[in-house]
């Protein structure tokens, strides 16, 4: 190999050697700058847990229905001649909502009465003279046959006289109007909706797992969007002694006062099943809560002491196991103590290890009954 050779792979070497050596020097340098630079500190906010005591509550979802309601429909067909009622009309039980037409069964009737008349009179005479034996016991029983036909003939065209006027079964409130006056209806026609409010039925399906802990009379709270944070109080009054196979859930129909009409029967409601025993339980807002499909956690606070001995507060990711929900608290089953601080808002800029400030300027919900409720 040439000395040409020789000091040109030698320039080539030092040359490279200058450059990765430059590299790892301001490598260093930048580490160093780094080492010596404060780490990251994030805004949360935090709260300190507690134990409280807890009444259980089963939560479902149901509808409402009234205690009594049906569709006003006629018995025989006819045409109306008289309308006694006006649609959203109060009306008491037994009272005269339409009045179909009878004028040709009345006429019927006259005659049968008096038909009826002749035949008592008929049978009278012949009672008298069969026993003096002027008449035969035919024409006796044929006489005595006569009064029975016209009395059975009188009563069954009083019935259907009296079928054609339609009168409120119940005491309640009538929908709207489906009839006019001069309209022929038939059997089945709808004349008006007819329902009772001072009393509504909820109904609501739980779990299978639940049905141990429920029993009739039992106390339950419903909830309803028109009417945000007020309660409305009830008992259950049945449940379904069969589970359903499509969802395994029992069906259960709740009973509760409704004196002022606030409650009218298709709302959409939240039912609360209150249970007796109360329980101590460790509780946290919700917003502390992460959700994902590997577990629940929260971010705990802990003080430590950093290197250069300051006291600082740092965050440790913790998994938690959860409980029943009651309006922006959630029960904290295993995972947690009470006292211990977590973050409630701000996770989302965090990672285990980091440090904080705790800034609760701004309040994050913690309130056990909220209007409207959470459920």
């Amino acid at each position: 190999m040439s000395r040409t050779m020789i000091k040109m792979l030698a320039l080539t070497a030092l040359f490279f050697g200058g450059i990765f050596g430059w590299k790892m020097f301001v490598g260093m340098q930048i580490q160093k700058q780094m080492q010596s630079m404060p780490p990251p500190v994030a805004t949360v906010s935090a709260v300190q847990l507690s134990a409280e005591t807890w009444t259980p509550i089963i939560k479902a979802v149901g509808s409402l229905r009234t205690a009594r309601g049906v569709d006003v429909t006629p018995q025989d067909g006819g045409l109306v001649t008289e309308l006694h009622f006006d649609s959203g009309d109060w009306v008491k039980s037994g009272q005269l909502l339409v009045q179909q037409y009878i004028a040709d069964e009345q006429a019927q009737l006259d005659g049968l009465i008096a038909a009826r008349e002749f035949a008592e009179l008929n049978f009278q005479r012949n009672q008298n003279l069969i026993e003096e034996n002027l008449v035969s016991e035919f024409d006796f029983d044929a006489s005595q046959t006569e009064v029975q036909r016209t009395k059975a003939a009188e009563t069954n065209l009083r019935l259907r006289i009296k079928k054609k006027s339609i009168r409120a079964p119940f005491a309640g409130q009538l929908g709207i109007r489906k009839i006019d006056l001069g309209q022929h209806i038939e059997p089945g026609d709808t004349i008006a909706r007819l329902e009772t409010r001072n009393q509504m039925l909820v109904d609501f399906p739980v779990p299978q797992r639940e049905f141990g802990r429920l029993s009739l009379q039992q106390a339950i709270t419903v909830y309803v969007d028109a009417w945000p944070g007020r309660e409305f109080p009830g008992v259950i009054k049945a449940i379904e002694p069969q589970v359903e196979r499509e969802t395994r859930n029992i069906r259960l129909r709740g009973l509760l006062n409704n004196p002022d009409g606030d409650l009218v029967p298709g709302m959409f409601a939240q039912i609360d099943i209150k249970l007796p025993k109360a329980e101590q339980v460790v509780t946290a807002p919700q917003s502390a809560i992460t959700y994902s499909p590997y577990g629940d956690s929260v971010y705990v606070i802990e003080e430590v002491v950093d290197e250069s001995g300051v006291t600082r507060q740092q965050v440790s990711n913790t998994f938690v196991v959860t409980g029943t929900k009651r309006g922006d608290q959630v029960a904290v089953v295993s995972g947690l103590e009470a006292g211990t601080r977590v973050v409630t808002s701000g996770q989302q800029k965090l990672r285990n290890g980091m440090y904080v400030n705790v800034d609760n300027s701004v309040g994050v919900s913690n309130d056990p009954s909220p209007s409207p409720a959470n459920n």
